[in-house]
Formats: C-alpha cells, sequence, structure tokens
C-alpha cells in the first residue's frame, strides 16, 4: 500500500529505508525554508509600510496548511484511512515521512497566493481562505497528480514535482484571490496601470537566491527513493539548467532588469518540476528560457487586459510557467526518455487542474468577500497596513 504519491510503476508494495526516510526529511527541510525565500521576494516587490503585515500573513498561511493538512488534507489526497494515525501519533517511519514531504509542498502552493492580494487582504479571511485551499481545495489537485485520480481514469498525466499541482494551481488561486480584492488604490488611474515600486531590490533578488537553494529539495525530494543516485543527479542537473535558463529569459525579455531576471530564475525552476526526471540538460535549458521569457508579456495581459493587480507577478513567475512546464513535460525532442508520457494527457491535466483553480478559487475568495469582508479599510491602505492595523513599523527610519 502507497502511503504517499501514487507510483504509476508495477510497485505495489513500498518498503523505505532509513536513508530514505532522512532523505525525504531532508528535502522536507529544504522545502520549508522556501518559506523565507518567498517571504524575501515578494516584501523587497512592494511597499516598506506594509512588509511587517505580510510576515504575519506568512506566518499564519503556514500554520493553516500544517493544521488542515493534518487533520483533513493528506486523507483527501491518499486516503482518510490515514487521518487517525496521522492525528493520534500511531504512525510508522514511512508514514510519517511521507506527511512531512506532502505537508510542505501544500504549504508552497498556499503561500503564493499572498504574492497576489499583498498589501490590501484582511488578516482573518485570508487565515480562512488559507485553511480551505490547504486542506480541501489542493488536496483534491494532489490526489488527481499523486494520488492515482488521474491513472484510475486512464489519463496519463506526468508532474514529477508539481508545475501543475503545487505552481499552476498555486498561482490560478492567487490571481483569483486579487480579482476578488481588487486591484490597490493607486494600481490603476483612468484606467491606466500605474507601477508601484518596491522598496528593497536586493531583498526581493535575495529571496529569490533562497527559493532557489530550496528548489533542490523540492525537485531532488520528489524521487520516490534515493535507489542508487542516477534518478537524483539527473533531476539536480536539470533543475540547475532550468535555473540558468530562466535567468537568462528573464534577462534578455526585461533587458536585466533586476526583478524580472531574479523572477525569471523562479519562472524557469517552476516550469522544469513536472518533467525534471525525464529534461535532457539542454532540454531543461529551453524549458527554463521560455518561461524567463515569457514573463513581461503575461504580466502585461494581466494587468492591462484582464486588469488584475498581481503585485508580486505571481501569474507569470507560477501560473504561466507552471503550465508551460506541464506541456512541456509531454514534448519528446526535450526529454531523454518519452515512453511514459502523453502530450494529450499533459494538456489534459493542465486544463483540469486550472479549472478546479479558478472555479474553486472564485468560490472560496468571492464566498469570504460577501461574507465577512476581504479587504482592509480605505484608510488602512492608505496609511500602510502595519501602522494601521497592527500599530507597528517594520523598519525604524526610512530616509
Amino acid at each position: 500500500m502507497l502511503l504517499g504519491r501514487y507510483i504509476p510503476t508495477e510497485v505495489e508494495v513500498f518498503i523505505m529505508s532509513g536513508l530514505d526516510v532522512f532523505f525525504f526529511l531532508w528535502a522536507a527541510s529544504l522545502v520549508f525554508f522556501m518559506k523565507a525565500g518567498f517571504l524575501a521576494l515578494e516584501v523587497g516587490q512592494f511597499s516598506h509600510k506594509n512588509a511587517a503585515y505580510h510576515c504575519v500573513l506568512k506566518l499564519l498561511d503556514l500554520m493553516a496548511v500544517f493544521i488542515s493538512y493534518l487533520f483533513l488534507g493528506y486523507g483527501i489526497a491518499y486516503g482518510i484511512e490515514y487521518i487517525l494515525p496521522l492525528t493520534t501519533g500511531m504512525f510508522d517511519a514511512e508514514l510519517g515521512a511521507w506527511w512531512m514531504k506532502m505537508a510542505v509542498f501544500a504549504a508552497a502552493a498556499v503561500t503564493i497566493i499572498t504574492g497576489g492580494v499583498a498589501e490590501r487582504i484582511k488578516i482573518i479571511p485570508y487565515f480562512i481562505g488559507a485553511l480551505i485551499v490547504g486542506g480541501i481545495l489542493y488536496p483534491i489537485v494532489e490526489h488527481l497528480v499523486w494520488g492515482g485520480g488521474f491513472a484510475s481514469l486512464g489519463i496519463v498525466f506526468t508532474d514529477y514535482a508539481g508545475s501543475g499541482a503545487v505552481h499552476l494551481f498555486g498561482g490560478l488561486v492567487g490571481l483569483v484571490a486579487a480579482w476578488a480584492l481588487g486591484p490597490r488604490l493607486k494600481k490603476y488611474i483612468n484606467g491606466i496601470p500605474q507601477a508601484l515600486p518596491g522598496h528593497n531590490i536586493p531583498l526581493a533578488v535575495l529571496g529569490a537566491f533562497i527559493l532557489a537553494f530550496g528548489w533542490y529539495g523540492f525537485n531532488i525530494g520528489s524521487a520516490s527513493t534515493v535507489g542508487d543516485g542516477l534518478e537524483l543527479t539527473q533531476v539536480a542537473i536539470a533543475t540547475t539548467m532550468a535555473l540558468a535558463g530562466g535567468i537568462l529569459g528573464g534577462a534578455i525579455s526585461s533587458r536585466n532588469d533586476p526583478l524580472y531576471t531574479a523572477n525569471g530564475m523562479c519562472a524557469g525552476l517552476v516550469a522544469v518540476c513536472s518533467g525534471v526526471s525525464l529534461f535532457t540538460p539542454l532540454g531543461a535549458l529551453i524549458v527554463g528560457a521560455i518561461a524567463g521569457l515569457q514573463q513581461p508579456f503575461t504580466y502585461r495581459i494581466i494587468e492591462e487586459k484582464l486588469k488584475i493587480d498581481d503585485v508580486c507577478a505571481i501569474g507569470p513567475v507560477h501560473a504561466m510557467s507552471g503550465f508551460i512546464g506541464v506541456i512541456c513535460a509531454g514534448i519528446p525532442f526535450l526529454l531523454r526518455d518519452a515512453s511514459s508520457v502523453s502530450l494529450i494527457g499533459q494538456l489534459i491535466g493542465a486544463i483540469v487542474i486550472s479549472l478546479i483553480a479558478i472555479v474553486g478559487g472564485a468560490i472560496i475568495y468571492k464566498g469570504l468577500d460577501m461574507s465577512i469582508g476581504l479587504r482592509v479599510p480605505e484608510e488602512v491602505e492608505k496609511r500602510g497596513c502595519d501602522e494601521g492595523a497592527l500599530q507597528v513599523e517594520a523598519y525604524s527610519k526610512i530616509n
């Protein structure tokens, strides 16, 4: 009986060694540290007046996901029968290691949302939304992708480390939440989007580097076992080349803008996740470059056509790059071995994940907006959420 991800092979019984347990806990630790990267990357991209408030959002969504995923989420993804042993502590090393790894994946998917709703969402509805997304909506997608859902329907779908399940999903839910909130007060003047520069570019770039560091745990840790180490090495090299491609694409398309270039690194890492165990190094470089290149164009569509105030560019970095990664994992010339993939299956999977994210996100965040309200009062937003809502300052003095 499989206690973690669905493994579409002839293996029906999986027995973990102590080395495998350590490996999964190592990976979970790196993915957990990605939270620091998300925080720094996002905070650097908006006003200093909302930096401390954003820290609270990040702490609360982490707590919300871990609680809801323990009591409900993992059971939805892999089987309700696991809830009792997890909540009572009567689990073995295998189940515990799988839960730790998948819980931090869930936390990563949910924390993407803050990048779209920054500077204007109230704490309580944000926390409730994180509970629901982390405990119900994301685990539904997780079940389809890694819990055997797509396979049981005869859909051949590959998403090794979550371009679709984590990033396409999280990015789209975040965009829907940003749509439900509406744009920041000064974002549009007479319908024309205005640039609202971030206050700390070096902090944002540092955040991107921290994310990249954690991504090795994200991708390498998605292996089912340590084995002889070959698969882990292949994944590591593909991750590295996609990172390089993302930087290249971001630098070219933005003419060396520091934020687009740093986000390009993250976009390349997002895109490589789905086929990271199958991409050739050259294929990973190409996929990363495509993801990095598309950023300014996708952001412009979101900002100008859809009129969504995507504060930290989660649309191009996570949603679009996740979609690109899912599709590219079904393109044979990018892969070492295309015998187990289907381009049609990849397209179907991407569409299903997108529909769940958009419809589910709209129900959750529009429902919260209509019931308790999503947005901070106008005077709080003008003053800044740090002082207006928390009565604190992130920085003692800004020159």
